[in-house]
Protein backbone atom coordinates (compact mmCIF):
# COMPACT_ATOMS: atom_id res chain seq x y z
CA UNK A 1 0.00 0.00 0.00
CA UNK A 2 1.30 3.12 -0.79
CA UNK A 3 2.33 5.47 1.66
CA UNK A 4 0.61 8.99 2.69
CA UNK A 5 2.79 12.01 2.81
CA UNK A 6 2.40 13.01 6.34
CA UNK A 7 3.39 15.25 9.15
CA UNK A 8 3.26 14.88 13.32
CA UNK A 9 2.93 17.24 15.62
CA UNK A 10 2.72 15.89 18.87
CA UNK A 11 -0.75 14.32 19.11
CA UNK A 12 -1.60 15.63 15.66
CA UNK A 13 -1.15 13.72 12.30
CA UNK A 14 -1.96 15.54 9.29
CA UNK A 15 -2.29 13.40 6.31
CA UNK A 16 -2.12 14.33 2.58
CA UNK A 17 -4.22 12.03 -0.01
CA UNK A 18 -3.94 12.01 -3.56
CA UNK A 19 -7.01 13.87 -5.33
CA UNK A 20 -10.24 12.11 -5.56
CA UNK A 21 -9.33 9.72 -3.05
CA UNK A 22 -12.69 8.04 -1.49
CA UNK A 23 -13.88 9.69 2.33
CA UNK A 24 -14.53 5.94 3.02
CA UNK A 25 -10.76 5.42 1.73
CA UNK A 26 -9.40 8.50 4.02
CA UNK A 27 -11.25 7.03 7.19
CA UNK A 28 -9.66 3.55 6.95
CA UNK A 29 -6.23 4.73 6.47
CA UNK A 30 -6.70 7.57 8.88
CA UNK A 31 -7.62 4.97 11.60
CA UNK A 32 -5.17 2.94 10.32
CA UNK A 33 -2.40 5.21 11.51
CA UNK A 34 -3.89 5.99 14.79
CA UNK A 35 -3.78 2.42 15.82
CA UNK A 36 -0.32 2.28 14.10
CA UNK A 37 1.30 5.60 15.66
CA UNK A 38 0.25 5.27 19.83
CA UNK A 39 1.22 8.62 20.85
CA UNK A 40 -1.15 10.48 17.70
CA UNK A 41 -4.58 10.68 19.21
CA UNK A 42 -6.25 13.15 16.00
CA UNK A 43 -5.55 12.31 12.51
CA UNK A 44 -6.90 15.38 10.26
CA UNK A 45 -6.52 15.89 6.18
CA UNK A 46 -4.08 18.17 4.79
CA UNK A 47 -7.05 20.27 2.13
CA UNK A 48 -4.65 23.40 1.28
CA UNK A 49 -1.60 24.51 1.32
CA UNK A 50 -0.39 27.88 3.78
CA UNK A 51 -1.88 30.07 2.03
CA UNK A 52 -2.32 33.76 2.56
CA UNK A 53 -0.60 36.75 4.58
CA UNK A 54 -0.22 34.61 7.66
CA UNK A 55 0.43 31.49 5.79
CA UNK A 56 -2.51 29.59 7.70
CA UNK A 57 -3.09 25.83 7.21
CA UNK A 58 -6.33 24.34 6.27
CA UNK A 59 -7.20 20.90 7.35
CA UNK A 60 -10.36 18.74 7.92
CA UNK A 61 -10.89 16.34 10.74
CA UNK A 62 -10.98 12.40 10.01
CA UNK A 63 -10.82 10.11 13.31
CA UNK A 64 -10.05 10.96 16.82
CA UNK A 65 -10.23 13.63 19.53
CA UNK A 66 -11.61 16.30 17.85
CA UNK A 67 -9.17 19.11 18.43
CA UNK A 68 -6.30 21.62 16.14
CA UNK A 69 -4.73 22.33 19.20
CA UNK A 70 -0.86 20.79 19.37
CA UNK A 71 1.15 19.91 22.07
CA UNK A 72 4.62 19.30 20.40
CA UNK A 73 7.97 18.81 21.40
CA UNK A 74 11.63 19.61 19.75
CA UNK A 75 14.92 20.27 20.54
CA UNK A 76 14.06 19.97 23.97
CA UNK A 77 11.56 22.76 24.00
CA UNK A 78 7.88 22.65 24.45
CA UNK A 79 5.00 24.18 21.96
CA UNK A 80 1.05 24.55 21.62
CA UNK A 81 -0.93 26.27 19.28
CA UNK A 82 -3.98 25.74 16.50
CA UNK A 83 -2.33 23.89 13.15
CA UNK A 84 -5.44 26.29 11.38
CA UNK A 85 -4.30 29.58 13.08
CA UNK A 86 -0.23 29.43 13.12
CA UNK A 87 2.13 28.40 10.69
CA UNK A 88 4.53 25.90 12.47
CA UNK A 89 6.35 23.19 10.28
CA UNK A 90 8.27 20.34 12.02
CA UNK A 91 10.58 19.72 8.98
CA UNK A 92 12.04 22.81 10.08
CA UNK A 93 13.03 21.71 13.25
CA UNK A 94 16.83 20.71 12.64
CA UNK A 95 17.10 24.42 10.74
CA UNK A 96 16.16 25.61 13.68
CA UNK A 97 18.81 24.13 15.58
CA UNK A 98 21.59 24.64 13.15
CA UNK A 99 20.91 28.24 13.11
CA UNK A 100 20.24 28.69 16.99
CA UNK A 101 23.75 26.74 16.97
CA UNK A 102 24.86 29.45 14.89
CA UNK A 103 23.61 32.66 16.98
CA UNK A 104 25.05 31.05 20.17
CA UNK A 105 28.09 30.65 18.39
CA UNK A 106 28.03 34.51 17.63
CA UNK A 107 26.78 35.48 20.97
CA UNK A 108 29.61 33.69 22.63
CA UNK A 109 30.74 35.21 25.74
CA UNK A 110 29.00 38.52 25.12
CA UNK A 111 26.19 39.81 27.68
CA UNK A 112 23.00 40.87 26.50
CA UNK A 113 23.03 40.78 22.96
CA UNK A 114 20.21 42.24 20.95
CA UNK A 115 18.56 40.00 19.22
CA UNK A 116 15.82 40.44 16.31
CA UNK A 117 13.90 36.99 15.55
CA UNK A 118 10.99 38.97 12.44
CA UNK A 119 8.08 36.33 11.23
CA UNK A 120 8.44 34.71 14.33
CA UNK A 121 5.83 32.63 14.56
CA UNK A 122 4.73 31.03 18.22
CA UNK A 123 8.40 31.47 18.54
CA UNK A 124 10.06 28.67 18.07
CA UNK A 125 13.62 30.28 17.01
CA UNK A 126 13.16 32.32 19.77
CA UNK A 127 12.63 29.80 22.32
CA UNK A 128 15.29 27.66 20.67
CA UNK A 129 18.25 30.10 20.60
CA UNK A 130 16.86 31.38 24.30
CA UNK A 131 17.36 27.80 25.80
CA UNK A 132 20.54 27.12 24.19
CA UNK A 133 21.74 30.52 25.79
CA UNK A 134 20.88 29.35 29.18
CA UNK A 135 23.71 26.47 28.71
CA UNK A 136 26.74 28.81 27.39
CA UNK A 137 28.58 31.85 28.94
CA UNK A 138 26.75 34.45 26.99
CA UNK A 139 23.16 36.09 27.31
CA UNK A 140 20.97 37.59 25.04
CA UNK A 141 17.88 40.01 25.15
CA UNK A 142 15.39 38.49 22.17
CA UNK A 143 12.45 40.04 20.43
CA UNK A 144 9.95 37.99 18.87
CA UNK A 145 7.81 39.86 15.99
CA UNK A 146 4.92 38.40 13.85
CA UNK A 147 1.97 39.88 12.25
CA UNK A 148 -0.57 36.85 13.38
CA UNK A 149 -2.61 38.05 16.71
CA UNK A 150 -3.12 34.09 17.05
CA UNK A 151 0.27 33.20 16.68
CA UNK A 152 1.59 35.82 19.34
CA UNK A 153 -1.47 34.22 21.93
CA UNK A 154 0.66 31.10 21.55
CA UNK A 155 3.79 32.48 21.19
CA UNK A 156 2.99 34.20 25.03
CA UNK A 157 2.02 30.82 26.02
CA UNK A 158 5.11 28.77 24.54
CA UNK A 159 7.48 31.60 26.55
CA UNK A 160 5.71 30.90 29.86
CA UNK A 161 5.79 26.91 29.00
CA UNK A 162 9.40 27.18 28.66
CA UNK A 163 9.88 29.73 31.58
CA UNK A 164 11.54 32.38 29.51
CA UNK A 165 9.80 35.35 30.32
CA UNK A 166 12.56 36.97 31.10
CA UNK A 167 14.32 36.85 28.09
CA UNK A 168 12.09 37.04 25.58
CA UNK A 169 9.77 39.77 24.44
CA UNK A 170 6.84 39.88 22.02
CA UNK A 171 6.39 42.38 19.38
CA UNK A 172 2.86 42.21 17.66
CA UNK A 173 2.42 43.88 14.60
CA UNK A 174 3.81 44.60 10.85
CA UNK A 175 7.76 43.64 10.33
CA UNK A 176 8.31 47.10 8.43
CA UNK A 177 6.69 49.08 11.77
CA UNK A 178 9.20 47.16 14.35
CA UNK A 179 11.27 50.36 14.11
CA UNK A 180 8.17 52.68 15.58
CA UNK A 181 8.00 49.91 18.69
CA UNK A 182 11.79 50.05 19.72
CA UNK A 183 14.65 52.40 20.69
CA UNK A 184 17.45 50.18 19.91
CA UNK A 185 19.62 48.67 16.97
CA UNK A 186 19.63 44.85 17.18
CA UNK A 187 23.12 43.11 16.84
CA UNK A 188 21.77 39.81 15.19
CA UNK A 189 18.46 39.84 13.15
CA UNK A 190 16.59 36.67 11.87
CA UNK A 191 14.31 36.46 9.11
CA UNK A 192 12.48 33.05 8.77
CA UNK A 193 10.46 34.42 6.45
CA UNK A 194 7.20 33.33 4.30
CA UNK A 195 7.94 33.22 0.46
CA UNK A 196 6.50 36.37 0.25
CA UNK A 197 7.12 38.92 -3.26
CA UNK A 198 8.96 41.45 -0.53
CA UNK A 199 12.35 40.60 0.96
CA UNK A 200 11.93 42.81 3.99
CA UNK A 201 15.69 43.51 3.97
CA UNK A 202 15.32 47.14 3.73
CA UNK A 203 13.41 47.32 7.20
CA UNK A 204 15.67 44.90 8.88
CA UNK A 205 18.62 47.10 8.07
CA UNK A 206 17.12 49.55 9.37
CA UNK A 207 16.77 48.06 12.35
CA UNK A 208 21.04 47.09 12.06
CA UNK A 209 23.56 48.60 12.90
CA UNK A 210 27.60 47.99 11.56
CA UNK A 211 28.58 44.65 12.33
CA UNK A 212 24.93 43.63 12.70
CA UNK A 213 24.87 39.77 11.57
CA UNK A 214 21.76 39.38 9.42
CA UNK A 215 19.87 35.44 8.65
CA UNK A 216 18.10 35.22 5.87
CA UNK A 217 15.95 32.98 4.22
CA UNK A 218 15.28 33.24 0.00
CA UNK A 219 13.61 31.17 -1.98
CA UNK A 220 14.32 29.81 -5.38
CA UNK A 221 17.37 29.58 -6.74
CA UNK A 222 21.01 30.28 -5.42
CA UNK A 223 21.25 32.85 -8.23
CA UNK A 224 17.68 34.31 -7.86
CA UNK A 225 18.33 34.73 -3.68
CA UNK A 226 21.54 36.22 -4.08
CA UNK A 227 20.20 38.83 -6.96
CA UNK A 228 17.38 39.97 -4.69
CA UNK A 229 20.21 40.25 -1.40
CA UNK A 230 22.28 42.50 -3.95
CA UNK A 231 18.91 44.75 -5.41
CA UNK A 232 17.93 45.43 -2.55
CA UNK A 233 21.01 46.02 0.11
CA UNK A 234 24.24 45.69 -2.41
CA UNK A 235 27.22 47.81 -1.26
CA UNK A 236 25.95 48.50 2.30
CA UNK A 237 26.59 44.36 3.29
CA UNK A 238 29.88 42.10 3.32
CA UNK A 239 30.24 38.82 1.94
CA UNK A 240 27.18 36.63 1.83
CA UNK A 241 27.43 33.12 3.25
CA UNK A 242 24.62 30.74 1.66
CA UNK A 243 23.82 27.59 2.08
CA UNK A 244 20.68 25.29 0.88
CA UNK A 245 18.01 24.37 4.20
CA UNK A 246 15.47 22.90 2.74
CA UNK A 247 13.19 22.35 -1.13
CA UNK A 248 9.82 24.07 -1.68
CA UNK A 249 9.41 22.65 -5.25
CA UNK A 250 10.86 20.68 -8.25
CA UNK A 251 14.07 22.67 -8.63
CA UNK A 252 13.36 25.33 -6.45
CA UNK A 253 15.06 25.68 -2.94
CA UNK A 254 15.07 27.79 0.40
CA UNK A 255 18.12 29.29 0.88
CA UNK A 256 19.75 30.72 3.99
CA UNK A 257 21.79 33.33 3.25
CA UNK A 258 24.16 35.74 6.36
CA UNK A 259 25.72 38.79 5.94
CA UNK A 260 27.10 41.22 7.95
CA UNK A 261 25.99 45.01 7.26
CA UNK A 262 29.31 47.00 6.86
Amino acid sequence: MKKIPQDILGNIAILKFPRRTLWFVKKFRALQFLREHKKVTTVVEKIGSFSGRLRVLKTKYLVGVKTTIVNYRENGCEFEFDINGSYFSPRLSNERKVIADEVVRLVGKKKRVRILVMFAGVAPYSITIAKKLKKSEGSAIIFSNELNREANFFAAKNIKLNKLENDISIIPGDAKKIYKKVDCKFDIILMPRPNLKDTFLESALALSKRGSVIFYHGFGTRESVLGEIDRDVGGRIGRVSIRKAGDIGVNKYRWQAVFRVK
